[in-house]
Protein backbone atom coordinates (compact mmCIF):
# COMPACT_ATOMS: atom_id res chain seq x y z
CA UNK A 1 0.00 0.00 0.00
CA UNK A 2 2.83 2.38 0.79
CA UNK A 3 4.38 1.63 -2.55
CA UNK A 4 1.20 2.58 -4.43
CA UNK A 5 1.29 6.07 -2.91
CA UNK A 6 5.05 6.52 -2.86
CA UNK A 7 5.73 5.59 -6.51
CA UNK A 8 3.38 8.21 -8.10
CA UNK A 9 4.64 10.83 -5.66
CA UNK A 10 8.25 10.04 -6.57
CA UNK A 11 7.42 10.10 -10.28
CA UNK A 12 5.66 13.50 -9.93
CA UNK A 13 8.64 14.94 -8.02
CA UNK A 14 11.14 13.77 -10.66
CA UNK A 15 9.05 15.12 -13.55
CA UNK A 16 8.55 18.53 -11.93
CA UNK A 17 12.26 18.75 -11.12
CA UNK A 18 13.18 18.10 -14.75
CA UNK A 19 10.79 20.69 -16.15
CA UNK A 20 12.19 24.22 -16.54
CA UNK A 21 11.22 26.52 -13.72
CA UNK A 22 9.01 29.48 -14.62
CA UNK A 23 9.43 32.11 -11.91
CA UNK A 24 8.51 35.78 -11.92
CA UNK A 25 11.86 37.60 -11.84
CA UNK A 26 12.05 41.20 -10.62
CA UNK A 27 14.95 43.54 -11.30
CA UNK A 28 15.39 45.78 -8.25
CA UNK A 29 17.41 48.99 -8.63
CA UNK A 30 18.44 50.89 -5.52
CA UNK A 31 17.52 54.56 -5.99
CA UNK A 32 20.38 55.82 -3.84
CA UNK A 33 23.34 53.69 -4.98
CA UNK A 34 22.15 52.36 -8.34
CA UNK A 35 22.94 48.77 -7.31
CA UNK A 36 20.95 46.18 -9.29
CA UNK A 37 19.69 42.92 -7.79
CA UNK A 38 17.43 40.20 -9.18
CA UNK A 39 14.85 38.41 -7.06
CA UNK A 40 11.81 36.19 -7.46
CA UNK A 41 10.01 38.09 -4.71
CA UNK A 42 9.09 41.74 -4.39
CA UNK A 43 11.56 44.62 -4.11
CA UNK A 44 11.90 46.72 -0.98
CA UNK A 45 10.23 50.14 -0.71
CA UNK A 46 13.36 52.18 -1.54
CA UNK A 47 14.06 50.20 -4.73
CA UNK A 48 12.59 50.58 -8.17
CA UNK A 49 11.02 47.38 -9.49
CA UNK A 50 10.98 46.19 -13.10
CA UNK A 51 9.70 42.82 -14.32
CA UNK A 52 12.21 40.80 -16.35
CA UNK A 53 10.56 38.88 -19.17
CA UNK A 54 12.24 35.57 -20.12
CA UNK A 55 13.39 35.03 -23.69
CA UNK A 56 10.80 33.44 -25.98
CA UNK A 57 11.29 29.93 -27.32
CA UNK A 58 11.40 29.44 -31.12
CA UNK A 59 7.87 27.98 -31.02
CA UNK A 60 6.57 31.01 -29.12
CA UNK A 61 8.33 33.37 -31.56
CA UNK A 62 6.77 31.53 -34.52
CA UNK A 63 3.32 31.70 -32.89
CA UNK A 64 3.75 35.44 -32.28
CA UNK A 65 4.82 36.01 -35.90
CA UNK A 66 1.82 34.02 -37.15
CA UNK A 67 -0.54 36.06 -34.94
CA UNK A 68 1.04 39.29 -36.19
CA UNK A 69 0.69 38.27 -39.84
CA UNK A 70 -2.95 37.25 -39.32
CA UNK A 71 -3.71 40.57 -37.61
CA UNK A 72 -1.93 42.46 -40.42
CA UNK A 73 -3.97 40.58 -43.04
CA UNK A 74 -7.23 41.32 -41.18
CA UNK A 75 -6.29 45.01 -40.93
CA UNK A 76 -5.52 45.20 -44.68
CA UNK A 77 -8.84 43.53 -45.56
CA UNK A 78 -10.68 45.99 -43.28
CA UNK A 79 -8.86 48.96 -44.86
CA UNK A 80 -9.70 47.75 -48.38
CA UNK A 81 -13.36 47.29 -47.41
CA UNK A 82 -13.51 50.77 -45.86
CA UNK A 83 -11.89 52.39 -48.92
CA UNK A 84 -14.27 50.58 -51.27
CA UNK A 85 -17.24 51.74 -49.20
CA UNK A 86 -15.99 55.35 -49.24
CA UNK A 87 -15.40 55.19 -53.00
CA UNK A 88 -18.92 53.79 -53.52
CA UNK A 89 -20.43 56.58 -51.37
CA UNK A 90 -18.46 59.22 -53.33
CA UNK A 91 -19.64 57.79 -56.66
CA UNK A 92 -23.23 57.74 -55.39
CA UNK A 93 -22.99 61.38 -54.25
CA UNK A 94 -21.48 62.38 -57.62
CA UNK A 95 -24.30 60.60 -59.48
CA UNK A 96 -26.91 62.36 -57.33
CA UNK A 97 -25.25 65.73 -57.98
CA UNK A 98 -25.18 65.05 -61.74
CA UNK A 99 -28.87 64.06 -61.70
CA UNK A 100 -29.77 67.22 -59.76
CA UNK A 101 -27.79 69.34 -62.22
CA UNK A 102 -29.58 67.68 -65.16
CA UNK A 103 -32.98 68.56 -63.65
CA UNK A 104 -32.07 72.27 -63.39
CA UNK A 105 -32.96 74.47 -66.40
CA UNK A 106 -29.96 75.69 -68.36
CA UNK A 107 -28.57 79.03 -67.32
CA UNK A 108 -28.76 81.73 -69.95
CA UNK A 109 -25.63 83.78 -70.26
CA UNK A 110 -26.29 87.44 -70.93
CA UNK A 111 -23.96 88.73 -73.59
CA UNK A 112 -22.85 92.35 -73.49
CA UNK A 113 -23.91 94.48 -76.47
CA UNK A 114 -21.67 94.19 -79.49
CA UNK A 115 -20.93 97.94 -79.72
CA UNK A 116 -20.83 99.37 -76.20
CA UNK A 117 -21.19 103.10 -75.75
CA UNK A 118 -18.52 104.57 -73.54
CA UNK A 119 -19.97 106.61 -70.67
CA UNK A 120 -19.21 110.28 -70.65
CA UNK A 121 -17.54 111.43 -67.45
CA UNK A 122 -18.08 115.06 -66.54
CA UNK A 123 -15.67 116.36 -63.89
CA UNK A 124 -17.33 117.81 -60.81
CA UNK A 125 -16.66 121.55 -60.59
CA UNK A 126 -14.68 122.62 -57.55
CA UNK A 127 -15.38 126.14 -56.40
CA UNK A 128 -12.86 127.91 -54.19
CA UNK A 129 -15.35 128.71 -51.41
CA UNK A 130 -16.98 125.27 -51.21
CA UNK A 131 -14.06 123.24 -49.85
CA UNK A 132 -14.51 124.05 -46.15
CA UNK A 133 -18.27 124.61 -46.22
CA UNK A 134 -19.25 121.23 -44.77
CA UNK A 135 -18.75 120.30 -41.11
CA UNK A 136 -16.42 117.43 -40.20
CA UNK A 137 -17.89 113.96 -39.84
CA UNK A 138 -17.16 113.78 -36.13
CA UNK A 139 -17.72 116.10 -33.21
CA UNK A 140 -14.74 118.20 -32.16
CA UNK A 141 -13.08 117.30 -28.88
CA UNK A 142 -14.10 119.53 -25.99
CA UNK A 143 -11.39 121.70 -24.46
CA UNK A 144 -9.77 120.50 -21.25
CA UNK A 145 -11.65 121.63 -18.17
CA UNK A 146 -8.61 121.71 -15.90
CA UNK A 147 -4.89 121.35 -16.44
CA UNK A 148 -3.23 118.00 -15.80
CA UNK A 149 -1.94 117.45 -12.25
CA UNK A 150 1.69 118.44 -11.63
CA UNK A 151 4.40 115.80 -11.47
CA UNK A 152 4.83 114.52 -7.93
CA UNK A 153 7.85 115.80 -6.08
CA UNK A 154 10.70 113.31 -5.99
CA UNK A 155 10.91 111.96 -2.48
CA UNK A 156 14.05 110.33 -1.23
CA UNK A 157 14.16 107.56 1.33
CA UNK A 158 17.41 107.52 3.23
CA UNK A 159 18.95 104.89 5.46
CA UNK A 160 22.25 105.07 7.31
CA UNK A 161 24.48 105.08 4.19
CA UNK A 162 22.44 105.89 1.04
CA UNK A 163 19.31 107.63 -0.23
CA UNK A 164 16.91 106.09 -2.77
CA UNK A 165 14.22 107.73 -4.87
CA UNK A 166 11.16 106.00 -6.37
CA UNK A 167 12.80 105.68 -9.81
CA UNK A 168 15.71 103.50 -8.71
CA UNK A 169 18.31 106.27 -8.40
CA UNK A 170 20.80 105.98 -5.54
CA UNK A 171 23.04 108.65 -4.03
CA UNK A 172 25.18 108.81 -0.91
CA UNK A 173 23.60 110.27 2.18
CA UNK A 174 24.33 114.04 2.52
Amino acid sequence: MRCKIFLPLLLFTVVTALLPAQAQVQRCTDARTGKVTYTDGSCSADQRSQEVVPALSPQEKAAQERQYEEAQARWQVEQARTQAQRRLEAEKAAAQAAAAAARQPPVQIIQPPANPVAPVVVPYPVYPGSVGAYPPHHRPRPPHGRPPPPEPEVRWQCNVFRCYDGKGNVRPRP
